[in-house]
């Protein structure tokens, strides 16, 4: 009589509790740190009698800092995990946004800016991206998803509720108020909301101090550097990042410029918020079988065809339409292969260091974007060489997925067809 066999165990289940917690942290913060500047740089600007070009120079001043945090962010993550460091960001990006609210100091504002900026590196996607890879392990790509369809509506819910806090509390109560409601959600739900990061296995011999860990990090991020894959990845990332916020900073005022009425410029760019959250969702019907360099393609085609329709077709309402699903589209779907790219291409065990790598250069890009092509602008009278710049970048973009894709098939890491 044979002995019979122990059934299979279960697989452990996926921390999806997690997920959703992050995913929470992700609406508040995406919503009350990024996108309140949007509504309230008018009402700031009336009552401060600052200029349009100082209160925008604070926001660069804030994107830079998130571009320089991003490479120590990753670092201290990969050892320390996401938990006091997120909590850390939330409590920062609160109180910067409440001195935004209370100060009439132009030097107290761009103070403000480079703590909220560099909070935004530590409470944003590429943190929460690290904590749900590592939790999730070989399902990332799904944990991954979770964040950035919740995170995707962000704008839809918070551009409103901060509109209307402008609007019956005014612009320095409602800073204070949402900066306030950053703190209370943001804090709780990170340092209760994230396990504890597991110690680290100690090195052999004495600790090293913290020069010698400065030296190591070079030397592994000048490895990183001759690595093509990461070459074409930053490419890649940082034409995505500045072909965005480029075109968001630019598309009224350029629209505006050849013509195309309010109404038209409103009811496309409203567009694009669904379309982002419709791609990801197709996409994660799917999300156990894509492959990031596959669909990476598609997302460059997809944005070049919208920079093309904005470049070559006049600013009717249809086509404006068909930019804004494409573009939406394409950028929905890009900001999900942002987060599963590393871990597809390199492993999850130096997930959160290379993406703070690669985090700096795209963040950078996102800052210096808007301020390059107003100058473009300024030097050519011409709002379409806007977008003919940002098309040549997006192939650049192209470049270096194909650079990627190349270093992938020469070393059979991945599926690059």
């Amino acid at each position: 009589m044979s002995a019979s066999l122990p059934p299979p165990a279960a697989a452990p289940p996926l921390p999806w509790a997690l997920a959703w917690r992050l995913a929470a942290g992700q609406i508040v913060a995406w919503g009350i740190l990024y996108y309140t500047f949007t509504v309230i740089v008018g009402p700031m600007q009336a009552d401060t009698g600052w200029s349009r070009s100082f209160l925008n120079t604070g926001l660069s001043l804030g994107l830079l800092a998130w571009g320089i945090a991003a490479v120590p962010v990753g670092q201290w993550i990969q050892r320390r995990g996401g938990r006091g460091l997120m909590t850390l960001a939330s409590a920062a990006g609160g109180g910067a946004l409440v001195t935004l609210g209370l100060t009439s100091s132009p030097t107290v504002y761009l103070g403000a800016w480079l703590v909220l900026g560099s909070s935004l590196a530590g409470a944003l996607y590429d943190p929460a991206f690290a904590v749900v890879t590592a939790a999730f392990g070989p399902h990332y790509r799904r944990g991954i998803t979770l964040l950035t369809l919740v995170g995707g509506l962000a704008s839809t819910v918070f551009v409103p509720l901060a509109q209307f806090s402008v609007d019956h509390l005014g612009w320095r109560h409602a800073c204070v108020a949402l900066g306030l409601f950053q703190m209370l959600v943001g804090l709780p739900l990170h340092w209760w909301g994230i396990p504890p990061h597991p110690p680290a296995a100690p090195a052999p011999g004495t600790p090293s101090p913290w020069p010698q860990r400065l030296a190591a990090w070079w030397t592994e991020f000048r490895h990183d550097l001759a690595e093509p894959r990461f070459v074409g990845l930053a490419l890649w990332f940082t034409a995505h990042s500045a072909v965005f916020t480029g075109l968001i900073f630019q598309l009224v005022p350029m629209l505006q410029a050849r013509g195309a009425s309010n109404a038209d410029i409103v009811r496309a760019v409203a567009v694009i918020g669904p379309l982002q959250v419709v791609a990801r969702f197709l996409l994660a019907a799917r999300a156990a079988e894509f492959s990031t360099l596959r669909i990476g393609r598609w997302t460059i085609a997809g944005t070049l065809a919208a920079l093309a329709v904005l470049l070559l077709l006049p600013p009717d309402f249809g086509w404006l339409a068909l930019f804004a699903a494409l573009f939406g589209a394409s950028n929905g779907v890009s900001t999900i292969l942002r987060g599963t790219a590393i871990a597809e291409l390199f492993g999850r065990e130096r997930y959160a260091a290379l993406n703070g790598a690669l985090s700096a250069p795209a963040v950078i890009g996102r800052a210096s974007a808007p301020l390059l092509l107003a100058g473009l602008w300024t030097a050519t009278g011409e709002p379409r060489s806007v977008v003919a710049a940002l098309f040549v970048v997006m192939l650049v973009g192209g470049t270096g997925l194909l650079l990627t894709e190349r270093a992938v098939r020469a070393r059979g890491t991945t599926d690059a067809r």
